[in-house]
């Protein structure tokens, strides 16, 4: 009997902790919040480097998305571009499923992203180091597991800078405009990859953002001062050659050149697949220089041509002051050679003239009268001084100093007859040096006008009319 009423008491005792300890877990649980009790129940037993799937031979489906943000910076140089974006992961995790009902119709649950399996997507063309993670941020889920992962992030990747401006999409929602590039176009491409290593097949995901430069900064300090540079190159050709300073704004203007070539490569990538119009552009303009520097040169030497040392051929008289002259309407000295000779010719007559006159008005005069002229002539020209004249007055000592007399005059005739000539070569010369300055002058400012319309505004424009992008230099 005593052991009978002791299991009972025992049997008792042990219901009413039962129920205190069932009451105790009940007022527990209304205490826990919801979200908390789910968490716990899911989190439990969950591992994140085993795939949400029971089956081992299904596969995860990914849905993958990106959201521009902005471009923070483009490194033309080092082809390296800097974003910031939404990267968009979403996929179905079997382990992470519930009855709302149970937990007072939740339906959304928020799991900080580091306790979930993650895809392992990687950025190919990552120009940093693979060590850095990506922004530690929660992952949204619903009732059904499906997972919604969208961690802001800034990426660094490299890509291939097209200098020449050749051709699913992206979320531009949320884009911030940048002060210094143009997005012009964006896209996403799924491609399937397989590598020899491994028959499986890895997804592959190519997004493309094509963005252009804005040109009115660049027009403003680069391209309006080239031109301008190409200007002061062209007025280098109106300088008269006596002024001796075009051969030294020529090089100043190529020294500029030189200037803005370096600040174009500072900007430019190291690479010969692509070269920017603006580089061809300058090392066109830097050609053009160069050879007005050399052409200038030659036209100097010709300028100062020596009459004594250089004779102008006849076809090369011809070629330039008739022919290349009238048809570039540059005008001449009147030194053609028929005038010359024709000129020659009568200041010899008119100088043989009043030596012959001289000469029969002295065999009229006294001894005294041939001394005095004897020394006029020897002052107006110091060869008389090798002439000797007698001091006696007979007929044939005054036949003597007239000899001698119409000696030094032919002298005095000839010397002037040769300066006269040298005179004449050196203005010919001056004049072949004039016509090749104009001739060379238009010649540059054809190659500059060209240049300048098919590199500046010809190809950028109709790069725009093609491809309705924008105007790329």
């Amino acid at each position: 009997m005593v052991r009978v009423l002791y299991a009972v008491c025992v049997h008792l005792l042990l219901a009413q902790l039962t129920w205190c300890e069932r009451s105790l877990t009940a007022h527990a649980q209304k205490m826990v919040p919801d979200e908390q009790r789910l968490i716990r129940k899911l989190m439990r037993g969950y591992d994140t480097s085993a795939r949400p799937v029971f089956n081992a031979s299904q596969n995860v489906v990914v849905n993958f998305g990106l959201t521009l943000i902005q471009i923070i910076d483009m490194d033309e140089r080092n082809q390296v571009i800097v974003t910031n974006v939404w990267l968009e992961h979403e996929w179905l995790d079997e382990r992470l499923t519930w009855d709302p009902l149970d937990y007072n119709s939740l339906f959304v649950l928020r799991i900080p992203a580091n306790k979930l399996w993650l895809p392992d997507i990687v950025l190919y063309n990552n120009a940093d180091d693979y060590t850095r993670g990506y922004m530690p941020t929660n992952a949204m889920v619903t009732n059904t597991g499906r997972v919604s992962w969208l961690p802001p992030s800034r990426l660094r990747s490299s890509c291939k800078v097209d200098m020449l401006n050749r051709s699913e999409m992206i979320d531009l929602s949320n884009y911030v405009t940048n002060g210094e590039w143009a997005l012009l176009d964006t896209s996403i491409t799924r491609n399937e990859v397989i590598y020899p290593i491994s028959p499986a097949v890895y997804p592959d995901i190519t997004i493309v953002i094509k963005i252009q430069r804005r040109i009115v900064y660049y027009i403003l300090n680069i391209i309006l001062p080239c031109v301008w540079l190409n200007i002061l190159n062209l007025l280098a050709f109106c300088l008269p050659p006596d002024a001796g300073e075009k051969i030294t704004l020529g090089i100043t203007v190529f020294l500029s050149y030189s200037i803005f070539m370096l600040l174009i490569a500072e900007s430019m990538p190291p690479t010969s697949e692509f070269v920017p119009l603006i580089g061809i552009y300058l090392t066109i303009s830097m050609a053009v220089t160069s050879l007005s520097i050399i052409l200038t040169v030659i036209v100097l030497n010709l300028h100062h041509a020596r009459p004594h040392q250089r004779v102008l051929p006849n076809w090369l008289r011809y070629l330039i002051l008739h022919v290349i002259a009238r048809l570039i309407h540059c005008k001449c000295g009147p030194t053609p050679k028929s005038k010359r000779h024709k000129q020659d010719s009568s200041n010899s007559t008119a100088q043989k003239e009043p030596g012959l006159r001289l000469v029969n008005d002295l065999s009229r005069r006294s001894p005294v009268t041939e001394l005095r002229a004897s020394r006029l002539l020897r002052r107006a020209d110091p060869a008389n001084d090798f002439c000797v004249y007698p001091e006696s007055g007979s007929e044939s000592r005054r036949q003597a100093v007239m000899e001698d007399m119409l000696r030094c005059l032919k002298r005095m005739v000839a010397r002037r007859e040769r300066e006269d000539q040298d005179a004449a070569t050196t203005t010919e010369w001056q004049d072949v040096a004039a016509v090749f300055d104009r001739l060379l002058f238009i010649f540059c400012l054809v190659v500059t006008i060209l240049t300048t319309l098919i590199l500046i505004i010809i190809i950028p424009f109709s790069q725009y009319n093609r491809r309705g992008e924008g105007i790329g230099l």
